[in-house]
């Protein structure tokens, strides 16, 4: 949506730097991954994946998968690939200082890498990385990009209608739409705040809900938190709120905003997020 989706598009045409997607495991992180190798799978450009397991086979990407029972981890694939010389390298997931260390090294040395954490927000995955123990000094200038997603359920479009939240909701999306940056905020000036739900049909089984739907939040690494990494002190509760006040649009923000625009329920949202 809107500006989450223009900043990642702008990212994802950077030559090198690490982008970086968080969530808990059936978060639609590697979907993301392969969406943006789709949009980047052109001719000319060489893309090489390292996975565990892979997921979905991709028409001119050469992907490869992790496989321990002969040693072949993460690290040892990604040593393997990165002497192919790809453009870009997607590896499924960082989850030791090994396979971190030569990730950063590659974006630093002129590779776009994609890959996935599992952090509950897109301000804890700075944390994880220097938890692990990568260098700050190292970790600052290679990372580009991080976000965190979720998938939420969307409304059946044949049952929805509109329904009345408690004044407490109320009360919790007045003050969400308030810390929306300007430019998000111009888009929903104006209009009513209505929210949907979906009692059931025979389209959606009577569940109310057909499909999913992904929230997110996103933010840039730009000088103000290179330098909080670099001090390697950082919480992240300060790289959030550092996000924030440069217009980071947060997920929950998102969930309410796609439930005004009737693509899911207010409950869902908040059930999900929080």
């Amino acid at each position: 949506r809107g500006r989450t989706f223009e900043l990642l598009s702008q990212e994802i045409a950077r030559p090198n730097g690490m982008i970086v997607t968080t969530g808990p495991t059936g978060s639609g992180k590697t979907t993301t991954l392969y969406a943006i190798m789709h949009i980047l799978n052109k001719p000319g450009v060489k893309i090489l994946t390292l996975e565990d397991p892979v997921e979905y086979k991709m028409e001119g990407i050469n992907q490869s998968q992790v496989d321990p029972s002969k040693d072949y981890t993460f690290a040892k694939g990604l040593r393997s690939m990165l002497r192919q010389d790809p453009d870009i390298a997607m590896v499924g997931e960082i989850r030791d200082l090994e396979t971190a260390e030569i990730s950063v090294q590659a974006a630093l040395t002129g590779h776009l890498i994609l890959t996935t954490t599992h952090t509950n927000s897109a301000s804890g995955t700075i944390p994880r990385f220097l938890s692990m123990g990568v260098r700050p000094f190292l970790l600052a200038p290679a990372l580009n990009t991080v976000m965190a997603q979720r998938l939420v359920r969307r409304l059946c479009q044949s049952c929805k209608k509109e329904m009345s939240i408690s004044d407490a909701q109320q009360a919790r999306v007045t003050e969400l739409l308030a810390s929306l940056p300007q430019e998000e905020q111009a888009t929903i000036a104006g209009k009513p705040h209505m929210f949907f739900e979906a009692p059931g049909c025979e389209a959606c089984n009577n569940l109310g809900y057909k499909g999913r739907i992904g929230i997110y939040e996103l933010f840039l690494v730009t000088k103000e938190i290179e330098q909080l990494v670099l001090s390697g002190h950082m919480s992240e509760f300060e790289i959030q709120d550092t996000a924030v006040a440069q217009g980071m649009v947060t997920m929950v923000q998102d969930g309410v905003l796609k439930a005004l625009d009737g693509l899911t329920s207010l409950e869902e949202v908040f059930r999900v997020t929080e």
